[in-house]
Order: C-alpha cells, then structure tokens, then sequence
C-alpha cells in the first residue's frame, strides 16, 4: 500500500489513537526480534550498564511503546496545530525562556535533542520567535513535504541540512531571529568531534557550541514530555545553557552539551529515541557496538 494512502489512513485517527497505535507497533517490536529493538538495546546497554537485566528490559519495552507514539504522533500533530497550542499543552517551564530574543537584541540558539515529543516544542518555540528550524529530510517525499507543511503551520521557517549555510544562521540570529536545533544527529564528514555521551565516546556535532561561542548569543534547552494523567497533555521545558556551552575549547564544550541531554534524559528515559544509532560513528580503538 503506498505511504501516502496509509498515512491519510492513520490521520483520520483522534491523537489518542495514534498513540494506541503506536504503542501497539511498540509492543510488536519488542516482542519480535527486529532492527529497532536491537539498536534499543544495545543502547540501554551502552548507557545504562548499572541497570539490572530485569530493569533494562523493563525501559527496552516502555521506550519502544513510547517511541511509537513519538513517531506516529507526528502526523496528527502537523495537521492541528490550533490544538497543540491550544488545548494540549500543559505546564511551560521557565515561561520567560520562551521568547529567545534577549536584551542584546540577538535571536537564541533553541536546541532540543530527540527526547519526548520535540514536533510539539518545534510548534510551540515556533509560534513565539522568528524561528529557523534545520532539519534532516526523510526519504519519502510525501513525508517530507508533509513535515514541513506541518513544522511552518505556526509560523517557523525550514531549512534543509543538505541546505545549510552557516553565514546565513549567523546573520538571522544577529538580526533577531532564532534557530532550533537538534543536536544528537551523528554528524556527515568532519562536522562533529567525539564526546562522552552516557560514558561512552559519540560523534557529536560542533554546531551548536560554535555558533554559541561565535555569537556569544542566548541558548536555550528546550523539549517537551508527553503526559496521560488526569488528562493527555505535554509539559513544555525550557532551560538556559550553562556558560560551558561557548567555552572556547570546543571539546569542554561539547561535553557540556552531552552532560546537559544526559540530566534531561535521566527525567524519563523511556521518551529517549534509543532506536537511533547514537555510536554509529565509533571512536579510534572502540568497537562497532550494532
């Protein structure tokens, strides 16, 4: 059945059906040996070498459900965003944080790693700043043209990392516009240096650090979590970046922002995308771990 007509298929479900659906595509996926439960746990593994067996398999099914509903959620998410902004969002943490620009008159640096349902923030942050958000193109094109007629419905603007030029994220942020990023993509070519990601070295992206050092501009955290009770709804989180983050020496503050994802992580792990190959990329003398 081609992508388009099952995806119009699943959009005629409430939000609370494409998360059942996408739990159930979780639950099959750790009951059955697959590719996404491998990577899954091989990273809970990798990251969580204290946990019991018992334990890991617990957060290897709640993260695989979870992640289901992640993935799946997209599609409805894009299609409302009157209601994503109106009805389902719950608490918003640091408020003040909101609104990037600063008293400098410079734009923020917005970054959200792969933890809860960062479409849900994408829209929110959107419909607050003169937001550029960089993103990564699926392969299907129907998918893609339907993420980002979704990710600008609140106001943002898009721009392929296939795309991206540097001098012109720098002249938005300097006239006041922000930029989200998502940080904990495996760089292509020599765009990222290794750090420690939850003890392990990983192949992080120097984008972030640079442009904070170069522009010496506000950074801001930001994600937001899913929650069920009493009533489904997402709590939006935005926390400013400790200083670290533009330090000078580009490996201290790499590490920063790897310890800094890892602290948010720790909040509800089970909302981490642990599907994704975070050590594709193995450092010299480290081994392939998939």
């Amino acid at each position: 059945m081609p992508t388009k007509i099952i995806i119009l298929l699943i959009s005629s479900l409430s939000l609370r059906g494409h998360h059942l659906l996408g739990k159930s595509i979780g639950s099959i996926l750790f009951y059955f040996n697959n590719r996404s439960r491998h990577i899954a746990e091989v990273n809970i593994e990798i990251c969580f070498p204290d946990l019991t067996k018992q334990e890991k398999k617990q957060l290897l099914k709640t993260s695989l459900r979870e992640n289901g509903k992640t993935l799946i959620e997209c599609f409805w998410l894009w299609r409302h965003p009157e209601q994503v902004l109106n009805h389902l969002l719950g608490d918003i943490n640091n408020k003040d944080l909101l609104k990037g620009t600063n008293k400098q008159s410079l734009g923020t640096i917005f970054i959200t790693p792969h933890f809860g349902s960062w479409e849900f923030i994408g829209l929110l942050t959107a419909a607050n700043n003169d937001l550029l958000i960089l993103y990564a193109p699926p392969k299907s094109k129907y998918i893609n043209q339907l993420s980002c007629t979704g990710r600008i419905s609140t106001g943002g603007k898009i721009i392929s990392t296939e795309q991206l030029n540097i001098k012109s994220l720098m002249q938005h942020i300097k006239s006041g516009g922000s930029i989200g990023i998502l940080p904990d993509q495996v760089p292509d070519g020599n765009g990222g240096i290794f750090s420690s990601f939850f003890g392990r070295k990983s192949y992080t992206s120097t984008l972030v650090c640079k442009l904070a050092n170069k522009l010496k501009c506000q950074v801001v955290f930001c994600y937001a979590l899913r929650k069920e009770k009493p009533y489904l709804h997402y709590d939006a989180y935005y926390i400013q970046a400790e200083n670290l983050i533009s330090h000078d020496n580009i490996e201290i503050a790499t590490n920063a922002l790897n310890k800094t994802i890892e602290r948010f992580i720790s909040q509800a792990p089970e909302q981490y995308i642990w599907g994704y190959k975070r050590f594709k990329r193995p450092a010299p003398g480290d081994n392939y771990p998939y």
